[in-house]
């Protein structure tokens, strides 16, 4: 069978409210019984006015008197007790306020503490650390990669190696990095050869110019 509703707790405040609650019913209950009991003997004292009983008409009017005195008695203690009914209640009201206010507080606290300038900075270094491996790593995975000026020291070697083998011609080269432009030298289109140290058509010394 599924679970009823749970049974709302009923304090001690709970009682003494209900309580009050029902002293001032009770007193309302005899606030009307009295005002009857006075409406009663002033009629009575009329009837006995009018039959000449003056003794008799004063007695109802004191009694009537008496009750008057009664009830305003009543609507005294009725007021004091209604007072102090909404001063418990309005108390109660204030205590759940404060007790809101108190947990609203410690949640307050708890979250600047969470959130500390020390904290913060903690977590900031933490993820300035994070990202230095990071960048770290990457450098090492990108360590077999080559800069632009010496990828295009590379393209120079080439070009170099291609003119050695086929002369003029060359392959296109990339642009050269703004840091580094190198004219390459022209490469001559014929190889003179080298002179003699000694002019062959100057003649040895001591030799006769006249043939024989």
């Amino acid at each position: 069978m599924g679970q009823g509703p749970s049974t709302p707790k009923i304090t001690a405040q709970d009682r003494a409210i209900f309580q009050m609650k029902q002293q001032r019913d009770k007193l309302k209950q005899y606030q009307k019984r009295i005002n009857t009991t006075i409406q009663r003997q002033n009629d009575l004292a009329k009837e006995a006015i009018k039959k000449g009983e003056t003794d008799r008409a004063k007695f109802y009017l004191r009694s009537k008197k008496h009750q008057q005195s009664v009830i305003t008695k009543t609507y005294d203690q009725l007021d004091n007790l209604e007072n102090l009914i909404g001063t418990i209640e309005f108390k109660l009201i204030e205590k759940d306020v404060i007790y809101g206010l108190t947990e609203g507080n410690k949640v307050l606290n708890k979250l600047n503490t969470e959130m500390s300038v020390d904290k913060i900075d903690k977590i900031l270094d933490d993820l300035e650390d994070h990202k230095l491996r990071v960048d770290e790593v990457s450098d090492l995975l990108g360590a077999g990669n080559l800069s632009n000026n010496e990828e295009f020291e590379v393209d120079e070697e080439l070009e170099k190696l291609n003119q050695e083998i086929n002369g003029k011609e060359s392959i296109n080269l990339p642009d050269a990095p703004n840091d580094k432009i190198q004219t390459l030298p022209d490469v001559p289109s014929k190889i003179e050869p080298e002179k003699s140290e000694v002019d062959e058509s100057q003649e040895p010394e001591g030799a006769n110019p006249i043939a024989a």
